[in-house]
């Protein structure tokens, strides 16, 4: 159906449209403002929302949305409409104007035949453009303004041809030429162009008696206009708190209230409406109130006797728009173009209307003369003088040219987004609307001219997008209406509404899409997007009552599979939020008992292979177990025998499948990690904490040499107290050897390796048993975004069960398999006597052995969990080193070598860690030597008042992660323990009764402990 520019969608679509797309809106959790007295989304709620705005805050992902916000306004520019040329306005009474409300003086001030305007016509919503004057004193006053202006131009014929567009009859005309005769010969007057500021006006009132008139009717009704005119803008200027010039806003607006309060009382004085009323010395005393008045005001306000900005845009465009024919309103006048040249050398300047604002205001009437009369022509001129309001010079300048400056800017964006709104509300029905697509290509230019000159770019795609979507499910709603027979059968309507749908879109690849692709290049996708989704929404809700695979049944399915098919032709990308229709899912039931047993059989096997696991490397290099590539293999064949079938597979099928499959390898990797178990079986509890006794230390220093008769070989050793602690454990811990281990990882990573294999083994078996009918011309089917990451559940499982296998590798060595030498002989009894270098030598071998057989994506890993588990012994054999270990300040530089030895060894000349993830791991021992390196005397003195912080319930003194380490009551117990100093061993004694031997009975061991925790899971967060 075509239709011109006027056309709309019909009503009820578009309702039912917005309130679909409102539900939407809501049951996915946002949130609708409903206006005061309105019952849900009523008829005339749904008419008065701006699809544009309305879409404008949903793709920019709005959680609430207030309709209010989004709904249409009523246009502030006149219309043109029943225009009569004879003829005097209506009187309009002084009495009736002051009795007006302050907030009444905003209000449009339109007749009420101007303000019912045509749905056809564009509307323009700014508050700046409400002046409070009716229509016939807008004209009267640009008139006026008109001929002060051009009077001394010398062309009378276009003094009469403006007279006539703004409606002026002779009388009227000839008394306003009279006037400003008048005036003109005053002493000391004003040029004739003084009649654009406010001031003049105000002194023709002074002046101006009914002498100067034909009767005294036309008198009182000049000065009510004129009166009308002062009154408006001086009220307007007083009520705009923006406007006042004096820094002391409130000084100033009091004082301005009440010189309006005089001008008011003035205004009555003065509106007498007979002659015999009117007394000549009563006037004269009245209006000089008046101009006192005025005068106050405007020395009051920024703008002081300059007519405001929207009255002055609203005079221009008047002027403007007798630029048209007033019968004939999509064609110019003869004398346009003298006229716009007089407009803009004699108007323009006194008015103030800037090369911007001229530009602005006629696209504005261009583009409505356009919309009112469908003349095409007007487009392109439309289009033209927008792209020149970028490039035409802007007001710039403080006070109130500063202020202009910001409404000028601010009316081009209003102007464009008139325009847009207007061209959106129509091609969201562009199928109903334009079936003329020369006419839609150029308010497609317009369009994109406006949002342009908006800066906003890169809206124009969403726009456009957002049309498509809305047109092409109005256009789809009324082929349903048209394709389905009331009482056929369902699956034959099916076939109909699929065979129209594909019909639709090839008009729409063909008509529609060349116009939109240079400015939406993927416009042929985004109707593929709506349509699939529109023929999708019956579709499934017919599939859903199939009963039966009946012949129409299956014709159905296969029209609509071809369908799909096309559109999805045209949409490269994916079909973004929108799911394919899965017409297979009720035809396919013994599919998912077949997976379902395959799934089944495959976690039976998999646990009958692991529970014979033995981890023993069957493959090479870098060996990993028999159960890993059998899990593997089982895992493909299932796949093979699934797509074996060679059906069109829907896609919950497949992933039914390969979830089962990302379930059981997650399994395999969980039960590796359960059967090698935890580290905390590794790491024996700490030695009981005793203090200095420096007999005992000789002795027991003696004894380790030999030089004492009593061998140190007859008591247990910590190596012996560590090997209690495994007593339960012990047989499964010597089993978990290093090789084994090493396995387990290989394996892991074996896993690991193949996943990406699989899931494109189903990507491309997948796409394999889709029929070449509903291929693309290159073969491919597009992008299909749940073929990617299938096997992510398992992909995690496997990383954390390799973390968590490495870290129990690197704890095992440290810990289990060279336990003695760090935990017991590292600093034993003298730190010069008992080094870390046998210990780095033993590290050193450990991991080199297994860097030598494990994967290289797990070595960097291994390594990492070596050095911490190392540097948590170092710090245990500091703080908890058993009644062995005893440390003077001057130790500290002796230890710090040792760790920058143990750094060399972990970087390994670069084949090992990056040097500054060493460093940054030491760093909490290297914070530890910071109180190690403190004399006993400031060790005992930071304890005390870390005890006293305690006990009042402050923080400790200090900042910083050192300076808290040093007053940590804990540390500083931990470390006095362990100095070598008669001092800390007397005040430890005092204070703490700590025991000089292992074996008391206070559990002072087990407090300390205990405390250092949190430092503990310092070096671990440092990994």
């Amino acid at each position: 159906m075509d239709a011109g520019p006027s056309g709309r969608p019909a009503a009820g679509d578009l309702r039912q449209l917005l309130r679909h797309v409102l539900e939407d809106f809501q049951s996915r959790g946002g949130r609708l403002h409903i206006p005061i007295g309105c019952h849900g989304l009523e008829d005339w709620l749904m008419d008065a929302i701006s699809v544009p705005d309305l879409l404008q805050k949903l793709s920019a992902g709005a959680k609430d949305i207030t309709l209010l916000q989004v709904c249409k306004s009523k246009s502030t520019t006149p219309s043109q409409r029943n225009l009569q040329t004879n003829g005097d306005p209506p009187i309009i009474s002084m009495a009736e104007l002051l009795s007006r409300s302050s907030g009444d003086v905003r209000g449009s001030g339109l007749p009420a035949s101007a303000q019912e305007v045509d749905a056809n016509e564009p509307v323009l919503d700014l508050p700046q453009l409400r002046t409070g004057l009716e229509e016939h004193q807008l004209k009267e006053l640009a008139y006026t303004v008109f001929v002060g202006c051009c009077s001394q131009s010398g062309d009378a014929d276009l003094l009469k041809v403006m007279q006539g567009q703004l409606e002026m009859n002779d009388s009227r005309a000839a008394e306003v030429q009279r006037i400003l005769a008048t005036a003109a010969s005053w002493d000391g007057a004003a040029p004739a162009s003084a009649v654009a500021t406010l001031e003049m006006h105000v002194k023709l009132l002074q002046r101006v008696r009914p002498a100067n008139f034909d009767s005294f009717r036309n008198f009182v009704r000049w000065r009510d206009t004129v009166s009308s005119v002062v009154l408006q803008i001086l009220t307007q200027a007083v009520q705009d708190p923006d406007n006042a010039r004096n820094s002391d806003a409130v000084a100033s607006s009091s004082q301005a209230r009440h010189m309006l309060a005089r001008l008011r009382g003035g205004m009555r004085r003065i509106s007498v409406r007979d002659a015999d009323e009117y007394d000549e010395a009563e006037y004269t005393e009245a209006t000089s109130t008046v101009f006192e008045a005025a005068a106050a005001i405007a020395s009051l306000s920024s703008s002081g006797w300059q007519f405001p900005w929207g009255l002055r845009v609203r005079l221009a465009d008047l002027m403007l728009r007798g630029m048209f024919d007033v019968l004939d309103e999509g064609t110019f006048i003869a004398e346009k173009d003298a006229l716009l040249q007089l407009l803009q050398t004699r108007v323009w300047p006194v008015l103030g209307i800037q090369p911007h604002i001229h530009s602005t205001i006629f696209a504005w009437i261009h583009f409505r003369q356009f919309a009112v009369t469908g003349n095409q022509d007007l487009l392109e001129a439309t289009t033209f003088l927008i792209q020149g309001i970028a490039n035409s010079p802007k007001r710039s300048g403080q006070g109130s040219s500063l202020a202009d400056a910001a409404a000028d800017e601010e009316f081009g964006v209003e102007v464009a987004a008139a325009i847009e709104h207007w061209i959106v509300l129509r091609m969201s029905d562009y199928h109903q609307n334009f079936g003329d697509p020369e006419l839609m290509h150029g308010l497609v230019e317009v369009l994109v001219v406006a949002e342009q000159s908006k800066g906003a770019d890169a809206a124009v795609p969403q726009v456009l997008e957002a049309c498509i979507r809305s047109s092409m499910e109005a256009a789809y709603l009324r082929l349903v209406s048209t394709a389905a027979t009331e009482g056929a059968d369902d699956a034959k309507n099916i076939i109909a509404i699929a065979k129209a749908t594909g019909a639709l879109f090839t008009f729409e690849l063909a008509t529609y899409s060349p116009l939109l692709a240079p400015h939406l290049p993927t416009a042929n996708q985004a109707a593929a997007r709506r349509l699939h989704g529109c023929f999708g929404s019956d579709l499934l809700t017919w599939l859903l009552e199939v009963k039966d695979l009946a012949g129409s049944t299956l014709d159905a399915v296969r029209e609509a599979d071809a369908l799909e098919v096309r559109l999805l032709e045209h949409v490269p990308g994916g079909l973004g939020d929108t799911k394919p229709w899965g017409t297979m899912q009720l035809l396919s039931p013994l599919l998912y008992k077949w997976v379902s047993g395959q799934l089944a059989l495959l976690t039976a096997w998999s646990d009958r292979i692991f529970e014979t696991e033995d981890w023993k490397a069957v493959t090479q290099p870098r060996g990993c177990a028999r159960s890993a590539v059998e899990v593997i293999s089982i895992a493909r064949e299932a796949i093979e025998g699934l797509f074996g079938m060679k059906l069109p597979l829907q896609v919950d099928l497949v992933r039914a499948l390969t979830e089962g499959i990302d379930g059981v390898l997650s399994r395999y990797a969980t039960l590796i990690v359960e059967k090698v178990g935890s580290t905390d079986v590794l790491i024996p509890p700490p030695p009981t904490l005793t203090r200095y006794k420096r007999e005992l230390a000789l002795k027991a220093e003696m004894e380790a040499s030999g030089d004492s008769p009593r061998s140190v070989r007859h008591k247990p050793s910590l190596s012996d107290e560590s090997l209690a602690a495994f007593a339960g454990d012990e047989a499964r811990l010597k089993a978990l050897t290093a090789a084994t281990l090493v396995v387990r990882l290989n394996s892991l990573q074996y896993v690991a390796d193949h996943l990406p294999d699989m899931e494109k083994m189903v990507q491309e078996r997948w796409q394999a048993t889709v029929p070449t009918s509903a291929r693309r011309a290159d073969g491919s089917l597009g992008q299909q975004d749940w073929l990617f990451g299938m096997f992510e559940g398992a992909q995690q499982s496997v990383q954390h069960a390799i973390e968590a296998i490495t870290q129990f590798t690197g704890t095992k060595v440290i810990f289990y398999d060279i336990r003695k030498p760090i935990l017991e002989d590292l600093y034993k009894h003298r730190v010069d006597k008992a080094r870390i270098g046998p210990v780095l030598e033993l590290m050193d071998s450990a991991l080199g052995n297994m860097a030598a057989e494990t994967h290289p994506e797990v070595q960097p890993q291994l390594i990492r969990t070596m050095l911490e588990a190392a540097i948590t012994a170092i710090s245990r054999v500091l703080l908890d080193g058993g009644p062995y270990r005893f440390f003077i300040p001057d130790d500290t530089e002796l230890i710090e070598q040792d760790l920058e030895e143990l750094n060399v060894m972990f970087h390994a000349d670069g084949d090992g860690l990056p040097r500054e993830e060493i460093t940054e791991a030491l760093g909490p021992i290297s914070e530890l030597l910071t109180v190690l390196g403190l004399e006993t005397g400031i060790l005992i003195s930071n304890l005390k008042q870390a005890r006293a912080a305690e006990k009042s319930g402050v923080s400790p003194p200090g900042t910083g992660s050192s300076r808290l380490l040093v007053y940590d009551a804990d540390v500083l117990q931990h470390v006095l323990a362990h100095r070598a100093d008669r001092v800390a061993s007397k005040f430890l004694k005092k204070e703490f009764r700590m025991p000089k031997k292992a074996g008391g009975s206070t559990g002072f061991a087990n407090g300390f402990s205990s405390g250092l925790s949190k430092w503990r899971t310092k070096i671990k967060q440092k990994m």
